[in-house]
């Protein structure tokens, strides 16, 4: 296990009920990131010593609302790439008032590498696949960022297993001890998980959830040429699935 990964578990026991009261009146939204994903950000974020947040995919405001309750004190800027979505009108009510969430829009690709500052963690939950992949590489690549946090890389997707091959050193919400110690955090969600994800499904192997993976910091250099190396991988891997397709 990574040392990482052993120090956030090992702040479970003293953190977890904490996170769960700060989190008791929202509730959860169908489809969404788990809370008990958004318990392994927060304990990142400030084991990083989060000075800003960067979030990439607000929809309707989930993930960005439970950051605005955790992170009271931090600067949040969440990007949403649709302006005509319908969840916009949605998330902006349930975000209403919170002066330290701002509420951006805008290609991220280009927009959260540019917003980057020293110090910052990003959250990406959009785009999806290679295209999270190399948005995480990016803004790993400006220099500037401490912590990447991807979701929806779940065992089996062809973004995980391209993830635990360049990047051995990335932990994952999946992790079967942390999966133990905090699934209980998602009884709400129990019925949206599929049943190959379900924690009695997949204990003791990784596989819980939806999946939030963390990428630590990285040399500017090995930055770049990961991003390079996901880029070609994912017009492979995109050419293989034409041809069997």
């Amino acid at each position: 296990m990574h040392r990482s990964m052993e120090a956030w578990i090992r702040a479970v026991g003293e953190e977890k009920a904490r996170f769960a009261a700060l989190v008791a009146g929202i509730p959860y939204e169908k489809k969404g990131i788990l809370f008990s994903e958004m318990f392994f950000f927060q304990l990142g974020a400030r084991s990083a010593g989060a000075k800003r947040i960067l979030e990439s995919g607000r929809a309707r405001g989930q993930s960005t609302l439970v950051l605005s309750v955790c992170f009271p004190e931090v600067p949040i800027l969440s990007i949403e790439h649709d302006p005509n979505s319908p969840d916009v009108a949605v998330a902006a009510a349930r975000l209403a008032g919170r002066d330290h969430v701002q509420l951006l829009f805008g290609d991220a690709r280009r927009r959260m590498p540019e917003l980057a500052e020293a110090g910052d963690v990003a959250l990406i939950d959009g785009p999806k696949g290679f295209a999270g992949l190399r948005l995480a590489f990016r803004v790993l690549a400006t220099g500037k960022v401490s912590m990447v946090f991807i979701h929806d890389v779940g065992v089996g997707t062809p973004d995980r297993a391209w993830l635990e091959r360049i990047a051995p050193e990335a932990v994952y919400s999946d992790d079967p001890e942390f999966a133990r110690l905090c699934h209980d955090l998602d009884g709400a969600a129990r019925d949206d998980l599929p049943e190959a994800n379900r924690f009695e499904t997949t204990y003791p192997r990784p596989g819980y959830g939806f999946t939030l993976a963390c990428l630590p910091r990285i040399p500017v250099a090995t930055a770049w040429w990961r991003l390079a190396m996901t880029a070609i991988w994912g017009v492979i891997h995109r050419l293989a699935v034409r041809r069997l397709t």
